[in-house]
């Protein structure tokens, strides 16, 4: 009962703190929406129909089989992926792509194309050169079936007519995290975070309340008291975090698969881990400034590690430092079980979280505070 009194005082208590619902609730659904539009059609979630038409001009300096292949084969293929201009006047060619008016010029030679690429408009510029090279490869197939056996030829044109030799297609497209997707997963994530800092400042300011004096007079011990609290942040933050995911599914219709139950574990297991951190650095610190100031250094350090704010590669000595922040197996555990149904990432990140919830906990017991007569 003693214990359930702890863990109802601390749930009161911080249920009337507005900071609360504000930081906790609000502002992940705020980030969530902000970033997600902000980098939509930058991520996973960019389809063709987000895509500008590349806008081209090419030049003929000398007629030639190439040249007509070109102008029968691409000129008069336009899609609403680019459009092509004939242009006789290369001088006035090459001031239009100084001037941006056009993404790439292609001047076609008797033997020879070259393109010159607008350095503004990378992605239309380099959808021209992919556009090129994807004609050249093709008639220089037909060239070769031309010289060996001509016989052939007749059906190879048939064949590139009626379409491409090879398609790229996506084996699972809607398995590819879009940008609401992603920050859907690391926002919610990352703001469980700050729930050490309510916590925590919770311990401290139990000093300046003179809670260890009162429950040393009483039949309750101060572990229970620690533990009765920590347990009411946990079932707090775990609300919180319910109510974050339910509202990202219904609102943004963030996909989490069919591995939900996975991804609640591992967040279940950050929130202990979170809770523990949040417990020690109370009882140890005891200042509630210093709690929150380091709080607010150290977080968004290992969030941004953990490739919460964008993703930061895997090459280098960054990928060794990546993997040294919790948050990176937390939010690569939950995208590895979403879109790969891949486990292994998962177990490793809870077993971190209890390992250091753990060594938390045994911090806790070893400083010397568990007893009835030592400080909050």
């Amino acid at each position: 009962m003693k214990f359930l009194s702890f863990f109802t005082i601390y749930a009161k208590r911080t249920v009337r703190d507005r900071m609360f619902f504000i930081i906790m609730l609000l502002f992940p659904v705020l980030l969530i929406w902000l970033l997600g539009s902000a980098f939509a059609g930058v991520m996973g979630d960019q389809d063709t129909d987000s895509i500008v038409s590349a806008r081209l001009i090419y030049t003929v300096e000398e007629s030639s089989p190439l040249s007509e292949a070109f102008e029968t084969h691409l000129a008069g293929a336009e899609n609403k992926f680019f459009t092509l201009e004939k242009l006789d006047d290369r001088d006035l060619a090459m001031e239009s792509i100084i001037r941006n008016n056009y993404d790439a010029f292609i001047i076609i030679a008797a033997d020879k194309m070259t393109i010159y690429k607008n350095s503004y408009y990378n992605f239309n510029s380099s959808m021209a050169e992919l556009i090129l090279k994807t004609f050249t490869d093709d008639y220089n197939l037909m060239y070769e079936i031309a010289s060996r056996n001509p016989a052939a030829l007749a059906g190879a044109v048939d064949a590139v007519d009626a379409g491409p030799f090879t398609k790229e297609v996506s084996f699972d497209r809607q398995r590819t995290p879009g940008s609401m997707d992603y920050y859907g997963v690391t926002i919610s994530t990352m703001f469980i975070f700050y729930g050490l800092i309510f916590l925590g400042t919770y311990f401290a300011g139990n000093k300046v309340n003179k809670t260890a004096d009162r429950i040393s007079t009483s039949p309750a011990s101060m572990t229970l008291y620690q533990w009765g609290t920590a347990a009411g942040s946990v079932a707090l933050i775990s609300m919180q975090s319910l109510l974050v995911v339910t509202l990202g599914i219904l609102v943004f219709k963030i996909y989490w698969g069919g591995e939900l139950g996975i991804s609640l574990l591992v967040i279940l297991a950050e929130i202990i881990m979170v809770s523990a951190i949040g417990t020690i650095l109370g009882i140890m610190l005891k200042n509630e400034n210093m709690i929150a100031g380091i709080s607010q250094i150290v977080i968004p350090a290992i969030v941004f590690l953990g490739d919460g704010y964008v993703q930061l590669g895997d090459s280098g000595a960054l990928s060794v430092i990546k993997k040294l922040s919790p948050m990176y197996w937390i939010n690569h555990g939950i995208f590895d079980a979403v879109y790969l149904h891949e486990y292994k990432t998962a177990a490793i990140s809870i077993s971190i979280c209890l390992g250091i919830a753990l060594l938390c906990t045994a911090a806790v017991a070893l400083s010397g505070r568990g007893g009835r007569t030592g400080n909050a």
